[in-house]
């Protein structure tokens, strides 16, 4: 009886350490950041989160978290493309004076690209500057045009190919209706379209956070009940699983983008950097991530999936 309580005994001091084995850095490339937005659900101040705070799960195991950075100043410089679709119908631009204020409201250095997505292509028409003004001119009435070949998905995904390289945040701002009928009806869905599945992927690969705001499409199938509800799920898939978020109004332009630029303009403030230790597989692949916190009423919101190097 007592070799067994005995054994009983080891047994359950070598546990932690077993564990703590199994979670040791096996090289030295396994370091894998991505940028992390903390939201305050309930009212009061937001708390101070520490690295100790955040549970890191990848492919449903716990990782040891490296570092727990606050972005802000020089810590955390942006690059923000605001990414317009070209087939919205004229009246989105009444809208634009809200996003004159929010570039102007943007964070000291943030370095802002003004985009149309024209066709499938992504027109830049102002590259990225420091110059808030430059970025405001460049802001222009949407085409309203729209053709087979038209794919905001495949813009987005030309866009974040000529992203800058750098450690700055990357975050795309994409006012769409989502629609895309590249391949055909049945395919816009969100879980059968390959453009929307391009950009994600990509965007995940890139570090880019996209944020959506639907706006309604000039052509007369952008009135379609089932169309529209498939784009605004494409948007909020593609804001989802990059980290960011997906605004609507119900199914036509909101009448105000302000209180929506306001909620995005509060993610930046509230962003980290979180480094953890990956676990590696022979060749680099997409690995599923889970964020929590002991917080009460925190939600830590990330991309699903990071990129992992393969280990050496």
């Amino acid at each position: 009886m007592k070799r067994a309580s005995l054994f009983v005994v080891l047994s359950l001091c070598l546990v932690p350490l077993a564990l703590a084995a199994s979670q040791t850095p096996s090289s030295g490339n396994d370091l894998v950041s991505t940028v992390v937005t903390v939201i305050n659900h309930r009212s009061g101040p937001m708390p101070a989160i520490s690295k100790d705070d955040v549970v890191v799960r990848q492919d449903g195991r716990v990782r040891p978290v490296a570092d727990w950075q606050r972005l802000a100043g020089s810590q955390g410089p942006i690059d923000l493309a605001i990414l317009i679709d070209d087939s919205l119908e004229t009246e989105v631009a009444l809208q634009w004076p809200s996003i004159e204020k929010f570039i102007r409201q943007l964070p000291q250095g943030t370095r802002i690209a003004t985009v149309y997505g024209t066709g499938s292509r992504a027109e830049i028409v102002q590259p990225f500057t420091t110059d808030r003004e430059l970025a405001i001119k460049a802001l222009r009435l949407p085409r309203g045009e729209i053709n087979a070949g038209s794919s905001i998905y495949l813009s987005l995904d030309e866009l974040l190919k000529r992203w800058p390289e750098g450690n700055n945040r990357g975050v795309v701002l994409l006012v769409s209706d989502g629609i895309d009928l590249f391949y055909g009806v049945r395919e816009s869905n969100p879980g059968q379209n390959i453009n929307l599945q391009k950009a994600i992927d990509l965007a995940q690969k890139k570090g880019v956070i996209v944020d959506t705001i639907f706006a309604s499409g000039a052509a007369s199938y952008s009135r379609n009940f089932y169309l529209v509800g498939n784009g605004q799920s494409c948007l909020a898939r593609l804001a989802l699983e990059t980290g960011g978020n997906s605004y609507t109004a119900g199914l036509q332009t909101p009448i105000n983008f302000e209180p929506f630029l306001n909620k995005i303009a509060d993610s930046l403030a509230h962003q980290f950097r979180l480094t953890f230790h990956a676990r590696l597989a022979s060749k680099a692949q997409f690995a599923r991530i889970q964020l929590t916190t002991e917080q009460r009423g925190i939600e830590l919101r990330a991309p699903s999936r990071v990129y992992i190097p393969a280990a050496r």
